[in-house]
């Protein structure tokens, strides 16, 4: 007989459910991973806030200034008869007026062109930050999924070796086998379980630093492994594409911002114009009077003010030109450091699965061959997979160098992912 729940029970089961579904820890995969830290990016929002902000600048830039409300009262006398007084003497005039200064268009433009330029620099630092938050999260996500395999094939070894010493345990007790073998076995099984307990920090850690890239907590890995084990591209490849790497870039926008500023500081003696039209009211008995006034720049020291600073502008962007020229030069030396890295731990991963763990599997396999026939103790079986527990650890750990080479080599520049 089914029994119907009343209606705040069900509430709190569904409460219940949906509190369940949201703590369990989120499965992502690499693609996921990078859209989830882009998403979650306070610096790629803050930074395009940024750009906004200049955008609105250089639109502001084109606009004249404000007109200014002038008001007061002119000729007012302060001696005599008269003395402070404001409606006896016929100078004394109450004034309004409105006053435009008028911004050469040339000089607007050229402050226009210069925020425009700060705004492309600033959004060419966008693809910098998304190089270096794809670059960082790859590397968690990559550091975590193989120390999560590492881990599997280690547990495994271990359980199988704590079974082993179990049944030692009962030939002990029945006399079978001396007491020393069981000591000396659960010696190497604790030598195990630290190596063990060292690879459970590391894939914590690794989790850890996913949750902090990508706000999902508890995140964990899913989905294919990416090809590690090869480079990315080729090396003239990569060597080529040095010149879009976000930062050189970003340099070169650099110095298209020092060139705005320079042509900008070339038109800074064109005189800026003020017009003011105002209308002045006198006493009763005197005629109202009205007025034109205009204001103009007197740049008589150019050549002291504004061609110095034309100057100034200039060294500006020719010092730019040398920095991009650096950076260049600079990420061509990081680029060949990465690929000799790479191979490097390339060599040194092959090494470990080619060669060191089929070596260990066939010791362990002659060990325990020998156990079973009563040839050897299980010290010497333990110890052999000891060893064998030390060759996968050392693999995962060469794993892991290799992928964080490549995943610095991958997302050298950001890469288009599927949101």
């Amino acid at each position: 007989m089914s029994t119907l729940l009343s209606h705040p029970l069900r509430v709190g089961w569904l409460l219940l459910a949906c509190y369940t579904a949201s703590t369990q820890a989120a499965v992502l995969t690499l693609e996921q991973s990078l859209a989830a830290a882009e998403r979650y990016s306070a610096e790629l929002s803050a930074n395009q806030h940024q750009v906004n902000a200049l955008q609105n600048m250089a639109d502001s830039a084109m606009q004249l200034p404000d007109p200014k409300l002038k008001v007061g009262i002119e000729n007012v006398p302060v001696q005599g008869n008269n003395a402070r007084r404001l409606t006896r003497e016929g100078m004394t005039m109450e004034r309004v007026g409105i006053m435009q200064d008028y911004v050469s268009s040339s000089k607007r433009q050229r402050k226009a062109d210069t925020l425009r330029a700060e705004a492309s620099k600033t959004a060419a630092g966008s693809a910098t930050i998304r190089a270096r938050l794809q670059q960082q999260t790859a590397q968690a996500w990559l550091e975590l999924a193989l120390s999560q395999q590492t881990l599997k094939d280690a547990q495994a070894l271990l359980n199988e070796s704590e079974r082993q010493i179990a049944a030692q345990h009962t030939g002990v007790a029945s006399g079978s086998s001396p007491a020393t073998n069981v000591i000396d076995a659960r010696l190497t099984l604790l030598a195990m379980q630290d190596r063990l307990s060292e690879a459970q920090r590391d894939a914590a850690i690794a989790q850890a630093r996913l949750t902090q890239l990508t706000g999902q907590p508890e995140a964990s890995t899913g989905g294919t492994l990416p090809p590690f084990e090869r480079l990315p591209a080729e090396s003239h490849l990569l060597q080529q594409a040095i010149k879009q790497h976000p930062e050189v870039v970003q340099a070169s926008r650099e110095a298209d911002v020092a060139k705005a500023r320079s042509a900008q500081s070339e038109i800074a003696a064109i005189p800026d114009v003020g017009v003011e039209v105002y209308y002045g009211k006198r006493a009763d008995g005197y005629e109202d009077l009205a007025g034109v006034m205009f204001t103009v720049d007197l740049p008589v020291f150019r050549s002291q003010r504004q061609d110095k600073d034309h100057a100034a502008d200039l060294s500006r962007s020719m010092e730019a030109n040398d920095q991009l020229t650096l950076l260049i030069r600079d990420h061509q030396a990081q680029l060949d450091t990465l690929l000799a890295q790479y191979q490097a731990a390339q060599t040194q991963w092959q090494r470990q699965q080619q060669q060191a763990i089929p070596l260990q599997q066939q010791r362990v396999a002659l060990q325990l061959a020998q156990y079973r026939s009563g040839k050897s103790d299980l010290s010497s079986l333990l110890e052999a997979r000891r060893a064998l527990l030390d060759s996968r650890l050392a693999a995962g750990k060469a794993a892991r160098e290799l992928a964080q080479l490549w995943a610095a080599i991958r997302y050298l520049t950001p890469q288009e992912i599927a949101q």
